[in-house]
């Protein structure tokens, strides 16, 4: 299987994740810029969005959580689906706030800026509680990945809105050996080929 990515993306780092708790090292990475509408991505997805799955018959997934949901073939239990439907509202929240500020150029006035920067604010105190001692928890995973790529890309609301707990989970969560080698900053600077040399 291959997977499509790029350095930058979350979406991407949750598969990543995903395919690494599931022990799945022979899984091919490419890395690339979607912003560039590359004709290798294009040619695969005609939306030109990141992350894509390559399957090893040759079948092409796209969306994050269909991803995740193939690699694994199973189905959470209610309890983790809230975990899930909690972080992946939040980082789609996040990720919109953010192409709308970095990539369109609008401001934090924005209508949809303000809208989903004031969802974020009143979501992160009631986050659920993050365990990064469950390294082999999807779901607990899932929603490490989603609150540290808030912190990263609204620190300020994170800080102010985030309780101690969360805080501290999270800071912690960050120094695990994986999350530290699946950095945007790492990733650019030593692009793996396959997801084994990630371990």
């Amino acid at each position: 299987m291959k997977l499509y990515l790029s350095h930058t993306s979350p979406y991407g780092r949750l598969c990543l994740t995903r395919a690494y708790l599931l022990g799945l090292n022979d899984l091919e990475l490419c890395f690339l810029d979607p912003w560039q509408n590359p004709g290798e991505l294009e040619a695969l997805n005609p939306f030109s969005q990141i992350p894509l799955l390559v399957t090893d018959n040759d079948e092409i997934i796209y969306n994050s959580h269909l991803i995740c949901q193939y690699l694994a073939k199973d189905t959470p239990e209610a309890a983790e689906f809230s975990i899930i439907s909690y972080a992946t509202t939040l980082l789609d929240l996040a990720i919109q706030a953010f192409k709308l500020e970095k990539k369109a150029g609008e401001s934090r006035e924005h209508f949809l800026v303000q809208r989903s920067l004031a969802a974020i604010e009143r979501a992160l105190p009631l986050a659920p509680a993050l365990h990064p001692a469950s390294r082999n928890s999807w779901p607990q995973m899932m929603l490490g990945v989603c609150l540290l790529t808030v912190k990263l890309r609204y620190p300020e609301i994170f800080s102010a809105q985030a309780r101690g707990d969360t805080q501290q989970a999270v800071a912690v969560f960050e120094q695990w050996d994986f999350v530290q080698r699946t950095q945007p900053e790492a990733l650019l600077a030593n692009p793996p080929k396959m997801l084994a040399d990630l371990i």
